[in-house]
């Protein structure tokens, strides 16, 4: 649903680079993904930065979610999208395919090798990231995203805030809450 979209300012800001090279080394990572389109995209954008949130403390592309009905999509897309077009020569391509059960796909061609302007860090992550969800359809990942308390919690084309990514829909352990327990007595905290 790119149409949808809550349309920004084309004016570049500061982590609009690392957005477009994100955008860039997933569609270059996912050349080969039958299943890699926008929608698969934009989840694979989040599940990076929220996984980055939790282990480096910040995202990495510095992008603002929002809520759309197939899950969280950085606010910023369509601009670093339409800035990868633009390029001379251009470093995406966009293209619609079928996919094997009939589905519309807005696919992401890379057309360049992409740059290395991420962190060792950030590339682990995202390189897991690519990884772990390779086998998945962007359909899956959209019902995947929707579990995520941030969406949960927010309507169409509200701000999802990465620190919801720290919140877990699952009941705490026994074990975790024992632990939990310990550091409050350490740090003067009453239980």
């Amino acid at each position: 649903m790119i149409g949808r979209m809550t349309r920004a300012a084309p004016t570049q800001s500061p982590q609009d680079e690392k957005l477009r090279e994100l955008i860039d080394y997933f569609s270059w990572r996912s050349r080969k993904d039958p299943n890699f389109g926008a929608i698969k995209l934009n989840k694979l954008l989040f599940f990076a930065d929220t996984a980055a949130y939790r282990e480096l403390g910040k995202s990495i592309t510095g992008s603002e979610y929002q809520h759309l009905p197939e899950g969280p999509c950085p606010r910023r897309i369509l601009p670093a999208r339409e800035h990868l077009l633009s390029q001379t020569p251009r470093a995406i391509e966009l293209a619609y395919q079928q996919t094997a059960i009939g589905n519309r796909l807005h696919r992401i061609i890379p057309k360049r090798k992409p740059y290395s302007i991420f962190s060792r860090p950030e590339r682990d992550i995202v390189d897991r990231i690519v990884k772990h969800f390779e086998s998945y359809t962007g359909t899956q990942l959209s019902d995947l995203s929707h579990k995520e308390l941030g969406w949960r919690f927010t309507t169409d084309y509200q701000t999802i805030h990465l620190r919801t990514s720290w919140l877990s829909p699952e009941p705490l352990t026994e074990e975790q809450i024992q632990v939990g327990q310990q550091l409050a007595r350490k740090h003067g905290r009453t239980v």
